[in-house]
């Protein structure tokens, strides 16, 4: 045995080699631990994620937005009854590209500076994730780390879901790996990445980049071009060409340095392009401006996506633009033209008011007693860009007395609280805080007593009467039937500040917490005009994919009917469409009587509406073919005139006569089993020979008050006649409110 040196007995030294194969032993322990625990940390994480996600689920179906077909709004010729192409869909802001358009540079820069192991990987670049992890657990870098690879950033893109907790990531990581093994290759994979990586200004994909940054097309951008709109994606505020020029050179010259290293390019061409001289300009078309109409319909088309399939709104609204689909459209582009040219020309408004900054908008929505749209206009003056802001459709604006229709009287009338001639009281209400409340519209303090009709109540929109029949029937039940009815979506149950639209103002009188859609005050209304029905608004008939004519192809939308429901029972809605054709026609100055001479010959119910501080005037009507409502008010909430306020009836107006030019004035044939009969004036009773003032009013035969007996008593009135019901008219189930 060989002899150890004679350096090993010195004590020191004896001390020193124990203390290191301590230190050893203790480190190759820990490394033991570590190891064993790791393993044991590893397999209990595979576990739970086996368990807990499934990469199956969440996938984008590239095929409905990689497709390179735009797509085409349908409409009925009038003249032949058949649908031909109106117009076809351009996105301002993106513009599909297929693989094989798009430069080889243009890939390879995306693929060196995000990905460069895209093609050697299979969704996921373990040695980047593993990196990405440890520092979103230690934090050792202040930024987060960059680890996912092409497939993720799609797939983060296309479901909008950006959070950064873990198991979002892991969730991530279990799609990529199965998007790319059995679902997409990895040409398909970039092709949809070039096209929807976002970059600055708002500009998605590479197509639209090329026209937006250099004037070209996306087959024509040079190496340095390609360089630099690869440059963007990573911060497109920071690295925008227009703003940051200086940043974007940077960035270029680093993904050039990467596509060199990489192998991408040689070294002439990574010379040439790193002194290129960089020119920024646009080329980006001015599309047509489409209509209102249109604009709606692609929002309620991408909406219906969203609900029905549950898609991201990035990946609905893609769907419209490049997914190839055939949306058949019930506009009339005629009418809607002709509409817009109202609302185009100046001299149909009321003059400037000088010292303003903005004049008064409007806007107006129409349909027919079924729920089509007829037309819709969201501003006034020429439109000036696509899917712009519709005030029909997006402005919640205060309804005023156009609210106590529908969120009061109709209740009252269908709960038998009141009929067309019932006295009520015109007076105050005490309430629990000592108020009185509400005034009537010109007066200075509230009414104290007196006594009125129900149909004088509503021709004079007075508050005080609406004030207490909320009260009877309670702000709860009259908030229900809006929303549960007539499903209205704006009131607010409860905001988490104290606001709330389940009290008397708000349902009695309009004073809503937000307001209301031109859109939903519309669609409420028509149950006055089709026998109590609410149906959904809509836009289009069908929205198809595949094929090439209505019949063939697959449906997409609607995949299940629209709402229709009875939201008042019919004898209930036609006594309220009567009362309100009274609004116009009454004799004791109604709110609409502007309207009574314009519209001679006609049956047409209105109601006005105007909030107390004047900001916004509403007028809500129908004539037997459409119903519609109407707004004006400034953008701003800057107080309307006097003079500004009728604007919104005159507007109403003028847009119906354009879209019943030519039609038989007709009358509303949904009467239910309503009975006409005069009623004195003064008690509201049944008539008599010796009643001195007399009216028409309609009645549900089940609650039609007695004969008057405070004008002697001469024999009655010939025993009234039943309005012969409409036989064609399917009433439904009736529904109790709320």
């Amino acid at each position: 045995m060989a002899k150890k040196p004679a350096w090993t007995k010195n004590p020191v030294v004896k001390v020193t080699l124990k203390v290191i194969s301590a230190i050893f032993k203790c480190l190759l322990t820990i490394m033991l631990i570590g190891a064993i625990t790791g393993s044991i940390v590893g397999c209990v994480l595979a576990v739970y994620v086996v368990t807990n996600f499934d990469g199956t689920e969440g996938i984008p179906d590239l095929s409905k937005i990689s497709q390179n077909q735009t797509s085409v709004v349908m409409v009925k010729n009038s003249d032949t009854g058949e649908y031909e192409e109106f117009l076809r869909l351009q996105g301002t802001k993106q513009k599909w590209k297929s693989l094989s358009s798009i430069p080889l540079n243009m890939q390879n820069a995306v693929i060196a500076i995000e990905d460069e192991r895209f093609y050697e990987h299979y969704g996921v670049d373990w040695k980047r994730t593993i990196s990405a992890f440890a520092n979103l657990i230690l934090h050792f870098s202040s930024t987060e780390y960059g680890g996912s690879t092409l497939t993720q950033q799609l797939i983060k893109v296309l479901t909008e879901e950006d959070d950064h907790r873990i198991e979002r990531k892991i969730t991530e990581i279990m799609r990529a790996i199965e998007m790319e093994r059995n679902w997409y290759s990895k040409d398909e994979i970039l092709e949809a990445y070039l096209n929807v990586l976002p970059l600055s200004s708002g500009i998605t994909g590479v197509g639209a980049a090329a026209n937006y940054y250099f004037g070209v097309e996306v087959e024509d951008l040079t190496l340095a071009q390609c360089a630099v709109i690869a440059s963007i994606t990573q911060n497109p505020s920071k690295y925008d060409p227009y703003r940051h020029p200086e940043n974007v050179r940077a960035r270029q010259r680093t993904v050039l340095y990467k596509m060199h290293e990489l192998g991408f390019i040689t070294d002439d061409e990574y010379i040439q392009a790193y002194g290129e001289e960089l020119v920024f300009k646009s080329s980006a078309k001015v599309v047509d401006i489409q209509d209102y109409y249109t604009d709606t319909l692609i929002d309620d088309v991408i909406h219906d996506l969203m609900e029905t399939y549950g898609y991201p709104e990035t990946y609905a609204t893609n769907m419209v633009y490049y997914g190839g689909l055939r949306i058949y459209s019930c506009e009339d582009p005629e009418l809607q033209a002709k509409v817009e040219a109202i609302y185009a020309d100046d001299a149909n408004f009321p003059k400037k008011i000088e010292g303003d900054d903005q004049d008064p908008q409007a806007a107006i929505y129409v349909m027919d007693y079924t729920g089509k749209t007829v037309a819709v206009v969201g501003g006034r003056g020429e439109k000036t860009g696509n899917r712009v802001l519709n005030r029909a459709t997006s402005s919640k604006r205060q309804p005023g007395s156009a609210m106590k229709p529908i969120s009061v009287y109709s209740l009252a009338i269908q709960n038998n609280l009141i009929h067309f001639s019932s006295q009520v009281q015109d007076c105050y209400i005490t309430l629990p805080n000592g108020t009185n409340w509400p005034k009537n519209f010109g007066q200075n303090r509230p009414t104290d007593s007196g006594i009125t009709l129900v149909d004088k109540a509503l021709q004079k929109s007075l508050n005080t009467v609406a004030g207490r029949l909320c009260q009877q029937l309670t702000p709860q039940r009259c908030f229900d039937f809006l929303t549960n009815n007539l499903k209205m979506t704006t009131l607010i149950k409860s905001d988490g500040k104290g606001h709330t639209d389940i009290d008397l103002a708000p349902m009695a009188l309009g004073g809503l917490t937000e307001g209301v859609y031109a859109r939903e005050m519309a669609a409420a209304y028509q149950m006055f005009g089709n026998g109590g029905y609410y149906n959904e608004p809509y836009t289009y008939e069908k929205v198809m994919v595949g094929g090439d004519d209505e019949n063939s192809g697959e449906q997409i939308l609607p995949m299940t009917p629209r709402v229709s429901l009875q939201a008042l029972d019919t004898d209930s809605a036609y006594v309220m469409n009567r009362l309100l054709q009274h609004v116009v026609t009454g004799k004791h100055q109604p709110t609409a009587a502007a309207l009574a001479k314009e519209w001679a010959g006609w049956e047409v119910f209105a109601k006005t509406g105007t909030t107390q501080e004047s900001r916004d005037a509403y007028f809500v009507g129908g004539t037997p073919y459409y119903v519609g409502a109407s707004w004006i008010g400034y953008d701003h909430t800057q107080t309307l005139t006097n003079a500004q306020k009728p604007y919104a009836r005159n507007l109403w107006s003028k847009v119906m006569k354009i879209l019943v030019e030519g039609k038989e004035p007709g009358s509303f044939t949904q009467k239910g089993n309503t009975v006409e009969a005069k009623f004195c004036y003064s008690t509201g009773m049944l008539a008599t020979d010796g009643c001195p003032e007399t009216e028409i009013g309609v009645y549900k035969p089940e609650f039609m008050p007695g004969y008057c007996t405070a004008h002697g008593s001469p024999e009655p009135e010939p025993e009234p006649d039943p309005v012969v019901p409409d036989t064609d008219n399917d009433e439904g189930q009736d529904q109790e409110p709320g």
